[in-house]
């Protein structure tokens, strides 16, 4: 996938005529001509893998991704009030980026906030940090046992210490008042003008809450989706047939597949692992299924036209969906139209990987998770192991495609970013790559934002290059970027954003709604 250089001829939200034209970029509607010297266009960009409304929630609560230690997070959350009913909300933390790497506890919250409950969502989504306030309403007490696929982290006389993992955090979520539809759709308005800064033109939008549904539907409607979303329902109990929800088809709000979860995430210890943790002796994370039931529920929601994602990060939750998803292959179901997807694919054992192709698998991957939290997955997973993390390259030679987000607002939705992370593997902080073999070139984590992305949604036959026919939906960019070293990909500057043959944002509207 490379820049162009380009005259666009859009008509009815598509490309009439696309010529090559040296020195600039023009895009011509059927209102006006608007020129960009000097810039080049890609297809617009595509975040593969994100979370459209707890984006927008987040950017209305307190923000813990810069603290360096428990700390510091409670002296942020000082100034704040109770922000959903009686509790006060917040999440970013991350106790891998403190001094002390150890999970914080109730007692520093419960200094400050005594009455209030406040449950804080780790940087992964995976752990919850609460205060005694929080456990007492979550009637969670010593005696309390951990739920299936859960952890009630504990002290050393077994009291709970206020984090909850996984499973066990739903004993406190479920007591907190769901978001008012209001909310969901300022939350979704908040994200989706964010998103289109990064040139983002579509979202494969994750785990979405049937409730949420309505208020994308509305927004579509009337026009007030800027960018498109493909909508991958909650499934890991069933809720899109609980509430009734089938595919549909839109132009910018679609329901096109269901979410489930293998396993948890590396950083909390839930992600399911062949081997015990390096640094965790005797524990190998959660399986949330077993083989058996995930086929079948997969199976349901594959006879009503559903395209399947499955969340799995460690080894083990891997092969697990590697095997389901082949026994379904030679079972005779066809996926030629709904895509098998495994999200994440972040921690893969070489034997597993030519079942993924033979499946007929996609790898939905963030290559800013690589990066980020390189430091981390070397503590979890020491040297000794076969399995490879992050296993780009040997995915694709193998003939797994591979799709390209971020899992926004764990990672900013910074396409530009991810290219560069995809091309030098290099960890924040550090100088050397990450097991550069497996890193892609330029026009391959170009492919994966754009194209190779829509193929994941089953699109890539109207959205993903600048061709005759094609939706008209292009970002354009200040300069070349295959003309850059990986490492200045990051500095390249998004000028203008069109979906639908629209200019949705440019570099002359900084408005964000509040």
């Amino acid at each position: 996938m490379q820049a162009q250089q380009i005259w666009l001829r859009i008509r009815g939200g598509r490309l009439r005529e696309v010529f090559p034209h040296d020195g600039e970029v023009v895009v011509e509607t059927e209102e006006r001509i608007e020129r960009y010297p000097g810039c080049w266009a890609f297809p617009g960009f595509v975040d593969a893998h994100g979370h459209v409304v707890f984006y927008g929630l987040e950017l209305g609560q307190p923000s813990l991704r810069s603290c360096r230690s428990a700390e510091e997070c409670v002296e942020v959350l000082r100034s704040w009030a109770p922000n959903r009913g009686e509790w006060l909300l917040g999440g970013g933390w991350d106790q891998e980026a403190w001094t002390s790497a150890e999970f914080p506890s109730a007692e520093l919250l419960d200094a400050v906030f005594p009455d209030i409950p406040v449950a804080l969502r780790r940087t992964d989504g995976h752990a919850l940090w609460v205060n005694s306030e929080a456990l007492r309403r979550a009637h969670i007490q010593d005696d309390t046992p951990d739920p299936p696929s859960g952890l009630i982290v504990r002290t050393a006389t077994g009291k709970p210490t206020g984090v909850l993992i996984d499973a066990a955090a739903e004993l406190v979520l479920r007591c907190i008042p769901a978001p008012s539809s209001e909310e969901i759709r300022q939350a979704i308005r908040r994200a989706t003008a964010q998103l289109l800064r990064f040139g983002i033109t579509e979202v494969h939008d994750m785990d979405v809450d049937p409730c949420w549904v309505p208020v994308f539907e509305e927004l579509a409607r009337a026009g007030q989706l800027p960018l498109r979303i493909q909508s991958y329902v909650r499934a890991q109990h069933g809720e899109w047939d609980v509430a009734g929800l089938l595919p549909t088809t839109g132009e910018f709000f679609q329901l096109r597949g269901v979410k489930f979860y293998a396993d948890g995430a590396l950083g909390s210890y839930g992600a399911a692992l062949l081997e015990p943790y390096s640094d965790k002796v005797g524990h190998q994370g959660f399986l949330f299924f077993n083989a058996e039931t995930l086929k079948e529920a997969i199976l349901a929601a594959l006879e009503v036209g559903w395209h399947i994602a499955v969340h799995a990060i460690g080894d083990a939750a891997n092969r697990q969906v590697a095997q389901v998803f082949h026994a379904l292959r030679l079972r005779g179901i066809d996926t030629t139209e709904q895509r098998l997807r495994v999200e994440h694919t972040q921690i893969v054992h070489p034997d597993d990987i030519p079942i993924l192709a033979e499946a007929g698998c996609v790898a939905s991957v963030q290559p800013l998770h690589c990066v980020h939290d390189a430091p981390m997955a070397r503590r979890r997973l020491g040297n000794q192991r076969r399995s490879i993390p992050y296993p780009w390259r040997s995915l694709l030679a193998a003939g797994v495609p591979i799709a390209a987000g971020s899992d926004f607002p764990i990672e900013p939705p910074n396409v530009l970013a991810g290219v560069a992370a995809f091309c030098l593997r290099r960890p924040f902080g550090e100088v050397a790559p990450w097991i550069p073999e497996e890193s892609l070139e330029l026009e391959e984590a170009f492919a994966a934002y754009t194209n190779w992305a829509h193929y994941a949604a089953a699109v890539d036959d109207r959205r993903g290059l600048l061709l005759p026919g094609y939706d008209a939906d292009v970002v354009i960019v200040d300069r070349n970027p295959g003309a850059c070293l990986p490492e200045e990909v990051s500095n390249v500057r998004i000028v203008a954003v069109y979906v639908a043959g629209v200019r949705r944002w440019s570099t002359e509207d900084t408005r964000v709604p509040a």
